[in-house]
């Protein structure tokens, strides 16, 4: 099934595809259903897309790979086995690297690497010296070239989020100038070459950036996905009849994220309510008209029907993030990778896990469409995997 084209490098799509599978707006149970049934049917007649290799970055330990560059992968590793924190780490070939800076080495000191472009990495850190509170890092693959970024105002500690090598993204939390109640939250870019710092709004967030563009959310009660370029004017994003939005990457022409409905169910939703959230992965380019909703119906390993669906990254001509497995209750279901192609054909990467990982997230795609994530056993334990993209036979 083709609901795109691919052009070049890169993923792009057209009208016609939006006619195709429109972007979900609040809608019945029967409706929804109607949908499900066709991606059922379509998913019955496509074979398998794609095929991985898992490998294990972390097994005698726990961590996970948020961040992907080039075939490497960095993120975290932890001390037990379901340590959602740890030391920054960068995996290579010859093996991992800690990146964890000497200058956080207090009571509770911690580190991760949140994005990653050739040889430079960005994330996050703190200890007793920060007041528990992160701190923005980026390293140049080693623990020595460890900085902590300049926030340019009187904060609560921020992080970043992503790099294209050129520019940093994130956030930092603003405090009063007495330094005694927290403010908003401002959105930050850094300049690579100068290490200069630029706010570029307050009650924002950003998550991805590249060739210039910058996403991420406009805190209006709840999220709504947003793109900028270097400037306060940002764009929204955010698709008509959705309660809440994020664009969490871009590849520089277009972004993804997720997008979130409240639609009319039958039986899932909460006792005494009629509706249940469902949100989808979304790709847009450039504009909250143009969004395209991507979400896996079923899975292509099972069959397994999916809730909701989340794009984490995008790269080449791939994007990934996780889906949720469907409940028969309001309860969220356990997460699986996803990597979706240039015709937004859904790859379900828990099928390449080794046995005892019930469950899997995708964060990061390279341009080679190799993914970084975290696959989790049943007592918790998380481990940092990397799915190598194979050969095509």
């Amino acid at each position: 099934m083709n609901v795109g084209s691919q052009v070049g490098a890169g993923i792009s799509y057209n009208n016609e595809s939006n006619r195709q599978f429109p972007f979900m707006s609040p809608t019945s149970f029967s409706t929804r259903s109607a949908l499900m049934l066709v991606a059922a049917t379509v998913a019955s007649v496509c074979a398998l897309a794609q095929s991985y290799t898992a490998v294990d970055l972390t097994p005698n330990g726990s961590g996970v790979a948020s961040a992907a560059s080039e075939g490497l992968a960095a993120g975290y590793t932890g001390s037990v086995p379901n340590a959602f924190v740890g030391r920054a780490t960068l995996w290579t070939a010859d093996g991992p690297i800690d990146l964890h800076p000497a200058f956080l080495n207090g009571a509770g000191a911690r580190s991760t690497v949140n994005g990653f472009s050739g040889g430079l990495q960005v994330g996050s850190g703190a200890d007793a010296s920060t007041s528990g509170r992160n701190i923005p890092i980026a390293w140049r693959d080693t623990a020595a070239s460890a900085t902590a970024l300049t926030i340019p105002f009187v904060n609560a500690g921020g992080q970043a989020t992503a790099t294209d090598g050129v520019q940093i993204v994130g956030s930092a939390l603003g405090l009063s100038r007495d330094g005694t109640t927290f403010g908003s939250t401002h959105a930050l870019i850094w300049d690579v070459a100068t290490g200069a710092a630029t706010d570029i709004g307050t009650d924002a967030n950003l998550f991805g950036v590249a060739a210039g563009q910058q996403v991420g959310v406009v805190l209006r009660n709840l999220a709504n996905a947003a793109l900028w370029r270097g400037t306060k004017a940002g764009t929204s994003l955010h698709p008509k009849g959705a309660v809440i939005s994020s664009a969490n990457a871009t590849d520089g022409v277009h972004q993804v994220g997720y997008a979130g409905f409240d639609i009319r169910v039958r039986v899932e939703a909460v006792k005494g309510q009629k509706t249940k959230r469902f949100n989808y992965a979304y790709i847009w380019n450039g504009t909250a008209v143009s969004g395209v909703n991507i979400h896996p119906y079923v899975s292509s390993a099972d069959g397994a029907t999916f809730d909701s669906s989340y794009a984490l990254s995008i790269a080449g001509d791939s994007i990934a993030g996780y889906a949720t497995l469907s409940t028969s209750n309001n309860s969220i279901g356990r997460p699986r990778a996803i990597v979706w192609d240039s015709n937004f054909q859904a790859t379900d990467l828990q099928a390449f896990v080794p046995a005892g990982f019930i469950s899997s997230v995708a964060y990061a795609v390279d341009a080679a469409g190799n993914v970084a994530g975290v696959m989790t056993k049943a007592d918790g334990t998380r481990h940092a995997v990397i799915w190598v993209l194979n050969p095509a036979q």
